[in-house]
Protein backbone atom coordinates (compact mmCIF):
# COMPACT_ATOMS: atom_id res chain seq x y z
CA UNK A 1 0.00 0.00 0.00
CA UNK A 2 1.18 3.41 -0.74
CA UNK A 3 2.03 5.98 1.77
CA UNK A 4 -0.45 8.59 2.41
CA UNK A 5 -0.10 11.67 0.88
CA UNK A 6 0.21 15.00 3.07
CA UNK A 7 -2.48 16.72 3.91
CA UNK A 8 -2.42 20.47 3.23
CA UNK A 9 -4.85 23.05 5.11
CA UNK A 10 -4.77 26.93 4.89
CA UNK A 11 -2.53 28.34 7.31
CA UNK A 12 -4.00 30.72 10.07
CA UNK A 13 -6.52 28.08 11.34
CA UNK A 14 -7.74 27.69 15.29
CA UNK A 15 -7.14 24.32 16.72
CA UNK A 16 -10.65 23.01 17.28
CA UNK A 17 -11.09 24.25 13.28
CA UNK A 18 -7.93 22.34 12.35
CA UNK A 19 -8.97 19.09 14.19
CA UNK A 20 -12.17 19.64 12.03
CA UNK A 21 -10.41 19.37 9.05
CA UNK A 22 -8.14 16.77 9.88
CA UNK A 23 -10.97 14.58 10.77
CA UNK A 24 -13.64 15.19 7.22
CA UNK A 25 -10.10 14.61 5.08
CA UNK A 26 -9.71 11.34 7.05
CA UNK A 27 -13.20 10.03 6.55
CA UNK A 28 -12.63 11.12 2.85
CA UNK A 29 -9.66 9.16 2.50
CA UNK A 30 -11.12 6.48 4.58
CA UNK A 31 -14.58 6.31 1.61
CA UNK A 32 -11.90 6.42 -1.09
CA UNK A 33 -9.58 3.32 0.24
CA UNK A 34 -13.19 1.66 0.73
CA UNK A 35 -13.92 2.15 -2.58
CA UNK A 36 -10.72 1.24 -4.10
CA UNK A 37 -10.27 -2.45 -2.42
CA UNK A 38 -14.22 -3.01 -3.27
CA UNK A 39 -12.59 -2.51 -6.87
CA UNK A 40 -9.47 -4.15 -6.48
CA UNK A 41 -11.63 -7.83 -6.13
CA UNK A 42 -10.12 -8.96 -2.80
CA UNK A 43 -12.14 -11.19 -0.34
CA UNK A 44 -14.40 -9.77 2.74
CA UNK A 45 -11.24 -10.47 5.16
CA UNK A 46 -8.68 -8.97 3.32
CA UNK A 47 -10.83 -6.07 2.81
CA UNK A 48 -11.42 -5.73 6.63
CA UNK A 49 -7.68 -6.11 7.11
CA UNK A 50 -6.68 -3.76 4.73
CA UNK A 51 -9.19 -1.31 5.65
CA UNK A 52 -8.13 -1.69 9.51
CA UNK A 53 -4.46 -1.18 8.44
CA UNK A 54 -5.29 2.28 6.86
CA UNK A 55 -7.06 3.39 9.80
CA UNK A 56 -4.09 2.50 12.28
CA UNK A 57 -2.01 4.64 9.47
CA UNK A 58 -4.34 7.21 9.64
CA UNK A 59 -4.42 7.47 13.28
CA UNK A 60 -1.03 7.69 13.58
CA UNK A 61 -1.05 10.38 10.74
CA UNK A 62 -3.27 12.36 12.59
CA UNK A 63 -1.53 12.30 15.70
CA UNK A 64 1.41 13.25 13.77
CA UNK A 65 0.03 16.34 12.28
CA UNK A 66 -1.57 16.99 15.78
CA UNK A 67 2.03 17.09 17.32
CA UNK A 68 3.30 18.90 14.64
CA UNK A 69 0.20 21.56 15.22
CA UNK A 70 0.94 21.54 18.89
CA UNK A 71 4.80 21.82 18.37
CA UNK A 72 3.78 25.05 16.10
CA UNK A 73 1.23 26.37 19.08
CA UNK A 74 3.66 25.98 21.07
CA UNK A 75 6.57 27.77 18.94
CA UNK A 76 4.11 30.46 18.65
CA UNK A 77 3.02 31.15 22.31
CA UNK A 78 7.09 31.27 23.30
CA UNK A 79 7.06 33.79 20.85
CA UNK A 80 4.53 35.81 22.15
CA UNK A 81 5.75 35.14 25.65
CA UNK A 82 9.09 36.82 24.35
CA UNK A 83 8.27 39.52 22.34
CA UNK A 84 5.73 40.12 25.82
CA UNK A 85 8.50 39.89 28.04
CA UNK A 86 10.85 42.22 25.95
CA UNK A 87 7.76 44.54 26.18
CA UNK A 88 7.35 44.34 29.50
CA UNK A 89 10.84 44.66 30.22
CA UNK A 90 11.07 48.16 28.23
CA UNK A 91 8.28 49.52 29.33
CA UNK A 92 9.77 48.83 33.17
CA UNK A 93 13.01 50.57 32.19
CA UNK A 94 10.83 53.32 30.95
CA UNK A 95 8.97 53.74 34.04
CA UNK A 96 12.31 53.14 36.19
CA UNK A 97 13.80 55.98 33.92
CA UNK A 98 10.70 58.23 34.68
CA UNK A 99 10.81 57.57 38.06
CA UNK A 100 14.42 58.11 38.74
CA UNK A 101 13.79 61.57 36.59
CA UNK A 102 10.99 62.54 38.69
CA UNK A 103 13.16 61.69 41.71
CA UNK A 104 16.22 64.39 40.27
CA UNK A 105 14.07 66.76 39.32
CA UNK A 106 11.85 66.44 43.01
CA UNK A 107 15.49 66.57 44.74
CA UNK A 108 16.80 69.56 42.93
CA UNK A 109 13.44 71.31 43.30
CA UNK A 110 13.59 71.08 47.06
CA UNK A 111 17.46 71.66 47.31
CA UNK A 112 16.36 75.09 45.12
CA UNK A 113 13.33 75.37 47.71
CA UNK A 114 15.85 74.84 50.98
CA UNK A 115 18.59 77.36 49.18
CA UNK A 116 15.94 80.11 48.58
CA UNK A 117 14.54 79.40 52.08
CA UNK A 118 17.76 80.03 53.63
CA UNK A 119 18.87 83.17 52.00
CA UNK A 120 15.16 84.21 52.90
CA UNK A 121 16.69 83.44 56.45
CA UNK A 122 19.59 84.89 56.19
CA UNK A 123 18.52 88.09 54.45
CA UNK A 124 16.04 88.34 57.37
CA UNK A 125 18.33 87.95 59.93
CA UNK A 126 20.67 89.97 58.51
CA UNK A 127 17.54 93.07 58.04
CA UNK A 128 16.84 92.50 61.93
CA UNK A 129 20.61 92.57 62.89
CA UNK A 130 21.02 95.84 61.01
CA UNK A 131 17.66 96.89 62.39
CA UNK A 132 19.07 96.14 66.15
CA UNK A 133 22.16 97.86 65.31
CA UNK A 134 20.58 101.12 63.94
CA UNK A 135 18.20 101.57 67.12
CA UNK A 136 21.01 100.98 69.50
CA UNK A 137 22.72 103.20 67.43
CA UNK A 138 19.92 105.61 67.53
CA UNK A 139 19.24 105.13 71.41
CA UNK A 140 23.06 105.42 72.15
CA UNK A 141 22.81 108.95 70.34
CA UNK A 142 19.75 109.76 72.12
CA UNK A 143 21.13 108.84 75.78
CA UNK A 144 24.73 110.86 75.03
CA UNK A 145 22.52 113.57 73.81
CA UNK A 146 20.62 113.45 77.55
CA UNK A 147 23.55 113.12 79.28
CA UNK A 148 24.95 116.29 77.62
CA UNK A 149 21.89 118.37 78.00
CA UNK A 150 21.96 117.27 81.59
CA UNK A 151 25.39 118.07 81.80
CA UNK A 152 24.31 121.38 80.90
CA UNK A 153 26.56 121.21 77.35
CA UNK A 154 24.70 122.30 74.10
CA UNK A 155 23.94 119.99 71.18
CA UNK A 156 24.73 119.96 67.67
CA UNK A 157 24.82 118.20 64.65
CA UNK A 158 28.34 116.15 64.34
CA UNK A 159 30.88 118.01 61.92
CA UNK A 160 31.29 116.57 58.11
CA UNK A 161 33.88 114.43 57.53
CA UNK A 162 37.72 116.01 57.10
CA UNK A 163 37.48 114.60 53.27
CA UNK A 164 34.55 116.41 52.34
CA UNK A 165 35.61 120.25 53.93
CA UNK A 166 39.05 119.50 52.28
CA UNK A 167 37.22 119.23 49.06
CA UNK A 168 34.59 122.14 49.80
CA UNK A 169 37.77 124.62 50.04
CA UNK A 170 38.36 123.72 46.48
CA UNK A 171 35.05 125.39 45.59
CA UNK A 172 34.01 128.95 45.02
CA UNK A 173 31.37 130.31 47.21
CA UNK A 174 27.67 129.98 45.80
CA UNK A 175 26.52 133.68 45.79
CA UNK A 176 22.97 132.83 45.71
CA UNK A 177 23.34 131.00 49.07
CA UNK A 178 25.76 134.03 50.34
CA UNK A 179 22.87 136.61 49.51
CA UNK A 180 20.09 134.81 50.36
CA UNK A 181 20.29 131.60 52.14
CA UNK A 182 18.68 129.43 49.89
CA UNK A 183 20.19 127.93 46.35
CA UNK A 184 17.56 126.92 43.21
CA UNK A 185 20.24 123.86 42.59
CA UNK A 186 19.98 122.78 46.61
CA UNK A 187 22.74 119.57 46.77
CA UNK A 188 23.78 119.89 43.31
CA UNK A 189 25.09 123.26 43.25
CA UNK A 190 28.59 123.10 41.90
CA UNK A 191 29.50 125.52 44.57
CA UNK A 192 30.33 125.77 47.91
CA UNK A 193 27.19 126.30 50.76
CA UNK A 194 28.60 127.84 53.94
CA UNK A 195 26.38 126.51 56.66
CA UNK A 196 26.88 128.35 59.53
CA UNK A 197 27.08 126.55 62.90
CA UNK A 198 26.05 129.67 64.21
CA UNK A 199 23.95 132.70 63.07
CA UNK A 200 21.81 136.00 64.54
CA UNK A 201 19.42 135.02 61.65
CA UNK A 202 17.16 131.99 61.26
CA UNK A 203 15.34 130.69 58.16
CA UNK A 204 12.26 128.84 58.32
CA UNK A 205 11.40 127.44 54.90
CA UNK A 206 8.20 128.12 53.16
CA UNK A 207 6.64 128.89 56.34
CA UNK A 208 4.39 131.35 54.80
CA UNK A 209 1.60 130.01 52.44
CA UNK A 210 -1.14 131.50 50.26
CA UNK A 211 -3.81 130.06 47.59
CA UNK A 212 -2.36 132.17 45.10
CA UNK A 213 1.61 131.13 45.95
CA UNK A 214 0.87 127.24 45.86
CA UNK A 215 -0.85 128.37 42.16
CA UNK A 216 1.45 129.71 40.77
CA UNK A 217 3.24 126.78 39.47
CA UNK A 218 0.19 126.01 37.09
CA UNK A 219 0.11 129.55 35.56
CA UNK A 220 1.97 128.37 32.45
CA UNK A 221 -0.48 125.61 32.44
CA UNK A 222 -3.47 127.11 33.71
CA UNK A 223 -4.23 131.49 31.86
CA UNK A 224 -7.25 131.47 34.42
CA UNK A 225 -5.93 130.25 37.59
CA UNK A 226 -4.56 134.00 38.40
CA UNK A 227 -8.20 135.44 38.21
CA UNK A 228 -9.39 133.12 41.52
CA UNK A 229 -6.39 135.22 43.32
CA UNK A 230 -5.28 138.87 43.85
CA UNK A 231 -2.35 140.85 45.52
CA UNK A 232 -4.77 142.33 48.15
CA UNK A 233 -6.20 139.14 49.27
CA UNK A 234 -2.19 137.62 49.50
CA UNK A 235 -1.30 141.30 51.62
CA UNK A 236 -4.25 140.60 54.15
CA UNK A 237 -2.83 136.69 54.38
CA UNK A 238 0.22 137.91 55.23
CA UNK A 239 -0.97 140.96 57.86
CA UNK A 240 -2.45 137.52 59.55
CA UNK A 241 0.82 135.65 59.57
CA UNK A 242 2.51 138.55 61.00
CA UNK A 243 0.29 138.71 63.85
CA UNK A 244 0.23 135.26 64.38
CA UNK A 245 3.77 134.68 64.27
CA UNK A 246 5.74 137.01 65.08
CA UNK A 247 4.51 137.48 68.74
CA UNK A 248 6.05 133.92 69.46
CA UNK A 249 9.30 134.67 67.76
CA UNK A 250 9.55 137.43 69.92
CA UNK A 251 8.78 135.34 73.08
CA UNK A 252 12.49 133.54 72.89
CA UNK A 253 14.29 137.19 71.63
CA UNK A 254 14.33 140.66 70.67
CA UNK A 255 13.56 140.48 67.09
CA UNK A 256 15.48 142.98 64.61
CA UNK A 257 14.09 141.72 61.25
CA UNK A 258 11.55 139.84 60.44
CA UNK A 259 11.31 139.00 56.85
CA UNK A 260 8.93 137.21 54.58
CA UNK A 261 10.04 135.75 50.83
CA UNK A 262 7.13 136.48 48.15
CA UNK A 263 9.61 135.33 45.32
CA UNK A 264 8.17 132.51 43.45
CA UNK A 265 10.86 130.58 42.90
CA UNK A 266 10.27 127.31 44.47
CA UNK A 267 13.91 127.52 46.83
CA UNK A 268 12.57 131.24 48.03
CA UNK A 269 8.58 131.03 47.77
CA UNK A 270 7.27 131.55 51.21
CA UNK A 271 10.88 131.80 53.34
CA UNK A 272 10.69 133.30 56.65
CA UNK A 273 13.95 135.07 58.14
CA UNK A 274 13.88 135.98 61.69
CA UNK A 275 17.13 137.77 63.01
CA UNK A 276 17.28 138.39 66.67
CA UNK A 277 19.80 140.34 68.61
CA UNK A 278 22.65 137.60 69.31
CA UNK A 279 23.34 134.32 68.16
CA UNK A 280 22.36 132.69 71.92
CA UNK A 281 18.93 134.04 71.36
CA UNK A 282 18.49 132.36 67.51
CA UNK A 283 20.06 128.97 68.69
CA UNK A 284 17.29 128.96 71.45
CA UNK A 285 14.49 129.50 68.55
CA UNK A 286 16.05 126.75 66.60
CA UNK A 287 15.79 124.95 69.25
CA UNK A 288 12.47 125.88 70.09
CA UNK A 289 10.54 126.22 66.65
CA UNK A 290 12.63 123.55 64.62
CA UNK A 291 9.96 120.08 63.98
CA UNK A 292 6.76 122.28 65.61
CA UNK A 293 3.68 122.37 63.21
CA UNK A 294 2.26 125.05 61.68
CA UNK A 295 -0.49 125.45 59.21
CA UNK A 296 -0.14 121.29 58.74
CA UNK A 297 2.96 121.58 57.77
CA UNK A 298 5.85 121.11 59.95
CA UNK A 299 8.50 123.89 60.46
CA UNK A 300 12.05 123.44 59.20
CA UNK A 301 14.49 125.87 60.81
CA UNK A 302 18.78 126.62 60.00
CA UNK A 303 20.81 129.28 60.70
CA UNK A 304 21.14 131.11 57.52
CA UNK A 305 24.50 133.17 56.87
CA UNK A 306 22.28 136.33 55.66
CA UNK A 307 23.36 139.49 57.53
CA UNK A 308 23.38 142.93 54.91
CA UNK A 309 19.65 142.71 53.84
CA UNK A 310 20.39 145.23 51.45
CA UNK A 311 22.11 142.45 48.98
CA UNK A 312 19.60 139.93 49.36
CA UNK A 313 16.31 142.19 48.68
CA UNK A 314 15.51 142.40 45.07
CA UNK A 315 15.73 146.04 43.78
CA UNK A 316 12.51 146.38 42.20
CA UNK A 317 11.52 145.34 45.97
CA UNK A 318 12.98 147.73 47.76
CA UNK A 319 11.06 150.25 45.58
CA UNK A 320 7.57 148.90 45.25
CA UNK A 321 5.13 149.58 48.32
CA UNK A 322 4.53 145.67 49.04
CA UNK A 323 4.12 144.88 52.74
CA UNK A 324 5.51 148.32 53.49
CA UNK A 325 5.12 148.10 57.61
CA UNK A 326 6.24 144.74 57.82
CA UNK A 327 8.52 142.94 55.72
CA UNK A 328 10.59 143.58 53.00
CA UNK A 329 10.15 141.62 49.77
CA UNK A 330 13.16 139.49 48.21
Amino acid sequence: MAAPEQMMFPEKLSHKKYRAALKKEKRKKRRQELARLRDSGLSQKEEEAAADAFTEEQQLEEERLLEVERQKLHEEWLLREQKAQEEFRIKKEKEESARRRQEEQERKLKEEWEEQQRKEREEEEQKLQEKKEREEAVQKMLEQAENELENGTTWQNPEPPTELRIMEKDRANCPFYSKTGACRFGDRCSRKHNFPTSSPTLLIKSMFTTFGMEQCRRDDYDPDASLEYSEEETYQQFLDFYEDVLPEFKNVGKVIQFKVSCNLEPHLRGNVYVQYQSEEECQAALSLFNGRWYAGRQLQCEFCPVTRWKMAICGKMQHDDIFPQYSTVM
